[in-house]
């Protein structure tokens, strides 16, 4: 069994609800990345703060403006929490992200009330010696850190957080907000209109994120597609610094007409493609301090019952079950890219099913909560 299927399967609902409502306990949530902002911690805070109010009273300090004003938000934070954690008479302070332990070290530092954080990957391994010096330091003074993946409590540990303070949740995911119940060939006709081509008899891969060199996709480019069969189709949606070395190795190995580099897609043409497409790919390679904290891309597909092929490294390693929801790859092998890639044979309703069971936000709210009680010291993985 793996580990995030132990942490799954240890809850009690019926003993969580009991828990709950027999301790007087108010929550605030600190987060420097909420809506009207787009993007993956985005999705987190709200995802998580809605979860969270399900079960326990939550006052929430959130920044929903550009990341200009991240700068006022510190100060502002603190003097919120400071004032809140007086008035409101705040049990717990959860800080969405690492980026924000400061912030949470002073709320403790001052009031000894219990603080925690979520730690994604990239806001503990940021490459900065001054990040570096402060960052680790003030989690270390959190009384829990609750890490996405294996592999992000493993960098926690590596800078010197204690592993007992570390626990493992996953991420989570919406799983009816991507799956489309719309037949395959509809759904190629709307790509084929988008595109103005044709994929019909094509085996569909695809990629969808932002195109750092972490990710790989040069990589499986040059070396993986142009010695996969005839019929198989990569079509690569994101935008982001590996954009140009992409289309020079699509130019230099003449694959213009099997790799489609389409740049950024509003969020319906990503739910089509990964609905209608065969196998989601992602190749990531080792980038000193730029790690894949979880791999959401990877949930995101397995709710659509897409099969993933992806590198058995860092927290991807959490977010793919191998066998079960695709195949994880050893980084940086053409082979057996190549093996799983021509051997694909999974039930889609399977990997959606067991996507929903595991990784949806509801459950992964109970662990939150389950995890955020005062003196409960069990950890989940």
């Amino acid at each position: 069994m793996s580990s995030v299927e132990n942490c799954t399967s240890e809850l009690s609902p019926n003993l969580l609800h009991r828990i709950t409502f027999e301790m007087p306990f108010k929550l605030l949530v600190i987060t420097r990345n909420y809506p009207p902002q787009t993007g993956g911690l985005e999705n987190f805070s709200f995802n998580l703060i809605r979860e969270l109010k399900r079960h326990l009273p939550v006052q929430t300090i959130t920044l929903k403006k550009t990341k200009f004003h991240l700068l006022l938000f510190f100060p502002i934070s603190i003097i919120l929490g400071l004032f809140f954690i007086k008035t409101k008479s705040i049990s717990i302070v959860h800080i969405c992200d690492g980026f924000l332990s400061p912030v949470g070290f002073v709320l403790k530092l001052f009031t000894r009330t219990q603080v925690t954080a979520t730690v994604h990957g990239l806001d503990v391994t940021y490459g900065n010696l001054i990040y570096q010096f402060l960052i680790p330091k003030c989690l270390n003074k959190l009384n829990k850190i609750i890490c996405v993946s294996r592999s992000t409590r493993d960098e926690c540990v590596k800078r010197g957080i204690l592993a007992k303070r570390c626990n493992v949740i996953p991420n989570g995911i919406n799983v009816d907000a991507i799956y489309l119940s719309t037949g395959k060939e509809k759904l190629l006709e709307q790509i084929k209109g988008e595109l103005k081509c044709s994929l019909k008899n094509k085996m569909i891969l695809v990629t969808v994120g932002r195109l750092v060199k972490r990710k790989g996709i040069g990589w499986f480019v040059e070396t993986v597609m142009s010695r996969l069969r005839q019929g198989y189709i990569y079509i690569i949606v994101g935008t982001g610094p590996e954009f140009s070395n992409i289309q020079e190795i699509i130019h230099k190995k003449r694959l213009h007409e099997r790799v489609l580099l389409i740049g950024k897609k509003p969020d319906r043409f990503r739910d089509i493609l990964l609905n209608a497409a065969d196998a989601f790919i992602m190749p990531n390679i080792s980038i000193p301090d730029d790690v894949e904290g979880f791999g959401i891309s990877a949930l995101e597909a397995g709710a659509c019952g897409l099969p993933v092929i992806a590198s058995n490294i860092q927290g991807i390693r959490d977010a793919v079950l191998d066998g079960i929801t695709g195949y994880l790859v050893e980084e940086g092998d053409v082979e057996g890219y190549i093996s799983k890639i021509h051997s694909l044979d999974f039930e889609r309703a399977k990997i959606r099913s067991v996507v929903i069971s595991m990784f949806n936000w509801e459950k992964i709210g109970r662990l939150y909560v389950q995890a955020l009680i005062p003196g409960n010291k069990r950890s989940f993985c």
